[in-house]
């Protein structure tokens, strides 16, 4: 074990020290640089050898890609093809620390948890359910020693709750029981009817926009026929049963719902083969500044969102024909940090596939549609600004729909460009809208 552990960190050593390869960086890159952490890992008995393979074939790659001419397209493909293959061994050894992560959990060995999770690897804890679990597990453990790489994704989660509440999206909660009459003058509101034997809740969207509805129902002396817990779905102006109670008048009965909505359905499917036209004028090009996955504020629910950088004052084109669901255009405030996120200017406009997108950042009073207007792909928005939070002009826009748990969440999209399709922007790329 001390000969390969020695064995290991000279050969990670001799990658470390190299200079990889411009070709295929962005896959390779992380690949390469990931065996540091995996050279941590291969200490433990039950990834030692897949952390030892990984290594190997990384500095074999790598050796390969220094010596190759990379203008010979023969050979770069067969460096693509090793890259492939070196991709799927990761994938594989992510898979095995993750399960070793889920194992210390259960255990509840604290020491090799942090072991697990204090690694520099791309991909670690991004399944949600893991990470829930690592963060539940380490909020009641972490007294015996912190660590600044959970204690950073406790606090992106946080940012990220924060955010959905302040940008894109709308969630309101509310009461409503047994005493209590329907407020017909709010944007979601309960109603009761009682007949003979029974009680029906009925759930109402006075918004111009779908919304997604989830119930948590308390009651004694009642039956319901959809149990505690309920979710529905409520198109624009629309209305529907919600619960239905069966009741027996001889005994008395009472009932409270915990109600919540949130903009958007739940239901929605994204047409994934739509291709979306590019925000801006035909003819004109704009540069990314910050694409699908950025470090500045593109992670979690804004994960797929794409700033382009543009003077305050940009003409703003429909990507996609819809309806108008919201805008904001009274506010003249930005700066950098979260508590600026409200005082954005935006159009949001629902699809019809259920899905949204956000215009994002516009000008003081730069929103030439209202609420309820029908727009076709290209028609006139409005003008890109500066408001919210921002640290620069620029237009930010995003597709967006609701998860399984009901929680806001951006979706991969393609554009249509003067060059050909546009599946991944660029950070510091140009783009001409077709």
């Amino acid at each position: 074990m001390i000969r390969i552990f020695f064995f290991l960190f000279f050969l990670v050593s001799s990658i470390d020290a190299q200079k990889y390869p411009i070709f295929y960086e962005r896959l390779a890159t992380p690949l390469y640089t990931s065996t540091a952490s995996l050279k941590k890992l291969s200490e433990i008995e039950d990834l030692n050898k897949s952390c030892t393979a990984f290594i190997v074939n990384a500095e074999q790659a790598l050796q390969f890609a220094k010596e190759i001419n990379a203008s010979d397209a023969s050979v770069a493909k067969e460096y693509l093809l090793k890259l492939r293959k070196l991709q799927k061994e990761y994938d594989h050894t992510l898979h095995l620390i993750h399960e070793q992560i889920n194992k210390s959990i259960n255990e509840n060995d604290y020491e090799k948890f942090l072991q697990l999770t204090n690694c520099d690897l791309t991909g670690l804890l991004e399944n949600r359910a893991l990470l829930d679990a690592s963060l539940e597990f380490y909020e009641k453990n972490k007294k015996k020693k912190k660590s600044s790489f959970l204690d950073e994704k406790a606090e992106t989660l946080r940012l990220i709750e924060e955010y959905q509440n302040e940008f894109v999206n709308e969630s309101v909660t509310d009461t409503f029981d047994s005493s209590k009459k329907g407020k017909k003058g709010q944007k979601v509101y309960l109603e009761a009817k009682k007949s003979a034997n029974e009680i029906v809740i009925s759930a109402h969207n006075n918004n111009p926009y779908s919304v997604t509805l989830s119930v948590n129902a308390e009651y004694s002396n009642l039956k319901s026929d959809k149990g505690k817990y309920s979710t529905l779905v409520l198109g624009a102006h629309s209305n529907a049963e919600c619960i239905r109670f069966s009741t027996n008048d001889a005994n008395p009965y009472s009932y409270t719902l915990k109600y919540s909505w949130i903009l958007g359905s739940q239901n929605a499917n994204h047409d994934e083969s739509y291709v979306y036209r590019l925000p801006f004028a035909t003819g004109s090009a704009y540069r990314v500044s910050q694409g699908f996955n950025g470090k500045t504020t593109h992670f979690g629910h804004s994960q797929y969102a794409i700033d382009f950088a543009m003077d305050i004052g940009t003409k703003i084109y429909a990507a996609r024909d819809g309806k108008v669901a919201k805008t904001k255009s009274d506010s003249n405030t930005r700066g950098i940090g979260r508590e600026y996120s409200k005082y954005g200017n935006f159009v949001t406009i629902e699809h019809n596939d259920g899905t949204f997108a956000t215009y994002y950042h516009l000008k003081q009073h730069g929103a030439a549609v209202k609420v309820g207007d029908v727009v076709q792909r290209g028609d006139f928005l409005g003008y890109s600004g500066n408001t919210g939070y921002s640290s620069g002009p620029h237009l930010h826009f995003a597709v967006f729909t609701l998860d399984s748990r009901t929680k806001t969440q951006t979706l991969p999209v393609k554009f249509i460009s003067s060059a050909g399709l546009v599946e991944d922007p660029r950070i510091g790329s140009f783009y001409q809208a077709k």
